[in-house]
């Protein structure tokens, strides 16, 4: 009895083979070309889906300190991480202090918090200081626009180049609930008790849109020993912020994404 050892021949009683090199090559060579034109398309994908989850974040925890501040009827302030931490270190004579700011240095550009200075319960004129969220991070690579963050900007005239309201961080809490660092100032938005956005001590006129920009780009640090500024920021490519911001009407309180049509 012949076996399929024997003949050469599979169980179906054809030949087997294999590959040949030059198939393989080809397959190769295929495989390259599609990896070539795809993969762009992909990381181009996986940046849509970063900044979509970027703004996602940002609406809800707008929308969860405007619920709070009606809720709580008090005010809530969303508080970004100011961008000079390193020279706040350096000048910090508190160790724990100084080991908690460190703890938050990457999160310049990116991080943020919700605080109030009332809570339900306080009796008038009594108040418990206390924040209701933990610091916050944008999705890595995401980050605030860095001209948000200019105190000379804070009255400019075209609210897309408005920064934030900024208060004196002896008066809110920073960077956890029992701590006060007086002359540092906190970039700020606040939602009153109607859930209104306010108009806070030394900013010129009513309560106005606020317009939060969100760009694709890189903070990086200089050491506690050189550069003691704000870090360097990067954004790739330069101004994309301008395709995805935030809209938070004043008098409602609510935020929407606004699309800006190419001219």
């Amino acid at each position: 009895m012949r076996t399929s050892s024997q003949s050469g021949k599979g169980i179906s009683g054809e030949r087997t083979r294999g590959f040949t090199l030059v198939e393989l090559l080809v397959v190769m060579v295929i495989i390259a070309i599609l990896a070539t034109v795809g993969l762009p398309a992909l990381r181009g994908i996986g940046k849509g889906n970063r900044m979509s989850a970027a703004t996602r974040q940002v609406m809800d925890d707008l929308a969860l300190a405007r619920l709070r501040a009606i809720s709580s009827r008090s005010t809530v302030y969303m508080v970004f991480m100011p961008t000079n931490l390193l020279a706040r270190i350096a000048a910090e004579p508190n160790d724990a202090v100084r080991r908690q700011l460190t703890n938050l240095v990457g999160s310049q550009y990116s991080g943020y918090a919700l605080v109030t200075r009332r809570s339900v319960g306080d009796q008038p004129g009594q108040e418990r200081p206390q924040y209701v969220s933990e610091w916050k991070q944008l999705p890595e690579g995401v980050l605030f626009a860095p001209y948000k963050f200019e105190p000379s900007l804070t009255n400019a005239p075209n609210e897309y180049l408005r920064s934030f309201q900024m208060v004196d961080n002896g008066w809110l809490p920073f960077p956890h609930s029992t701590n006060y660092l007086a002359g540092y100032p906190l970039p700020v938005l606040a939602f009153n008790a109607r859930g209104q956005l306010m108009s806070l001590a030394g900013t010129s006129g009513a309560a106005m849109d606020e317009i939060i920009p969100l760009a694709e780009g890189s903070v990086f640090y200089g050491d506690l020993g050189g550069n003691l500024t704000a870090p360097d920021v990067e954004i790739k490519p330069p101004n994309n912020f301008t395709n995805n911001l935030i809209r938070i009407n004043w008098l409602t309180g609510r935020a929407n994404v606004e699309q800006i049509q190419p001219q």
